[in-house]
């Protein structure tokens, strides 16, 4: 539900708000914008990004997450990296500013544990590094003042094993929340950042 308003969120965004609205972006931006994903916060995940625009319509962004979450007596910490590459695809604005489309990768590390012990004494535990990569669209303005407010939808596949050093998978199933949070397969990547360009 909370991943369909997003997309819905997204969406909206990105087809329906007039570029004339953002008349804000006659000027040429600085090359850098450091951003948070304020949404991850509901997944208990603090989420950052810092972009460098390379050429007027190329940037390069990396991305750093760090996750601590319970999910049905599923406890997940981990952190992950996203490099992504941006194609700015506007005549009339540089790079970091406008419509782009972009291509990530993405490198996750989880442990997972619970409360719940084997014979001899051992904590149920698992890891998980799954590692993914997809591609995005997205809008990113920016504000005379600095502001910056970047929206995207993305689509992507990530690939990776659990490895179960005490319990068994079935001990480690969280459904479809913990699919969402691990990222399984092929996985949907909506998300909104705020943040400065500087």
């Amino acid at each position: 539900m909370k991943n369909r308003i997003i997309l819905v969120f997204a969406a909206a965004a990105l087809f329906f708000i007039p570029s004339q609205q953002a008349h804000a972006q006659a000027q040429q931006p600085n090359r850098a914008v450091i951003k948070v994903n304020p949404l991850s916060a509901f997944a208990l995940t603090g989420s950052g990004f810092l972009e460098y625009a390379i050429t007027d319509n190329l940037s390069a962004q990396l991305g750093a997450s760090v996750s601590g979450i319970s999910i049905s007596d599923v406890k997940f910490r981990g952190y992950g990296f996203t490099p992504e590459v941006r194609y700015y695809f506007s005549e009339n604005k540089a790079a970091p500013m406008g419509p782009y489309v972009a291509g990530y990768g993405r490198i996750r590390s989880f442990k997972l544990t619970m409360d719940k012990q084997d014979e001899e004494g051992r904590a149920y535990s698992a890891t998980y590094k799954p590692i993914g990569a997809g591609v995005a669209i997205g809008n990113q303005w920016i504000f005379n003042s600095g502001f910056t407010f970047d929206v995207f939808l993305g689509a992507g596949y990530n690939g990776g094993n659990l490895k179960v050093n005490v319990g068994t998978e079935e001990d480690f199933d969280a459904g479809i929340i913990g699919d969402m949070l691990l990222g399984g397969d092929f996985a949907v990547r909506p998300g909104i950042a705020i943040g400065y360009n500087f």
